[in-house]
């Protein structure tokens, strides 16, 4: 299953894009590097990373939160953060199509870390690294299910998460794995294999994208 992914879709922000996967869609607005307005968040070495996640429905909570906090924290080790002191980022996700349970996180965590990586790249801030993730279950039968849908995670013994930094096209560092529910060593090591081909794969994608849109930018109209 590829996703589908758009860039440059919103006005009036320096970088946007869409991504959906399955039946989860998450919409990324970027904009900065902007003036802090709060003194509380000036970072005199680094960027203030102003990361907003908004659900489908209702008004963010604690589980909105949640999430924020742990982009947030994926988000200043590949964001060259160093490079825009004293300035903010702001970062806004809107989650269209959750395509799980409230109780469930992996299918939004990972598209709102892959959309981010692609408005990010469409704003053209600066990257230490390309990153992008994948999310997956074990089922009762302990059959590991890539990009697993809602149905799919309410008959799951576990689920998991996991992203990573890529080079030339590949897997290169671990940088964050979330899991829940009941596994074995070895079936968490498959889920890091199954997950970074999966990650290899979706790179592709997000490449053809974007060079399909800088052509489309740059066509000259004789």
């Amino acid at each position: 299953m590829s996703p589908s992914i758009e860039t440059g879709i919103l006005d009036q922000v320096d970088g946007s894009a869409s991504y959906s996967l399955g039946p989860t869609k998450v919409i990324t607005s970027v904009a900065g590097p902007l003036e802090i307005t709060k003194s509380k968040n000036e970072r005199p070495n680094s960027a203030y990373i102003d990361l907003n996640i908004h659900p489908a429905t209702g008004v963010s909570g604690t589980r909105e939160a949640l999430l924020e906090d742990k982009v947030s924290k994926l988000l200043e080790s590949v964001i060259d953060v160093s490079r825009y002191s004293l300035e903010q980022i702001q970062i806004y996700n809107q989650i269209v199509e959750p395509g799980e349970e409230p109780q469930y996180t992996v299918n939004e965590l990972a598209a709102v870390i892959n959309s981010t990586f692609i408005a990010l790249l469409d704003s053209g801030i600066s990257l230490k690294t390309s990153f992008l993730a994948a999310s997956c279950a074990f089922d009762k039968d302990h059959k590991l299910i890539i990009n697993p849908d809602g149905a799919q995670l309410k008959q799951s013994v576990s689920e998991h998460i996991v992203a990573f930094s890529l080079s030339d096209g590949k897997c290169d560092a671990l940088l964050y794995s979330d899991s829940k529910g009941k596994f074995t060593e070895n079936e968490y090591f498959l889920v890091l294999d199954t997950c970074s081909s999966e990650i290899e794969t979706q790179i592709q994608t997000v490449r053809d994208s974007l060079v399909e849109k800088v052509q489309s930018d740059y066509i000259w109209k004789l």
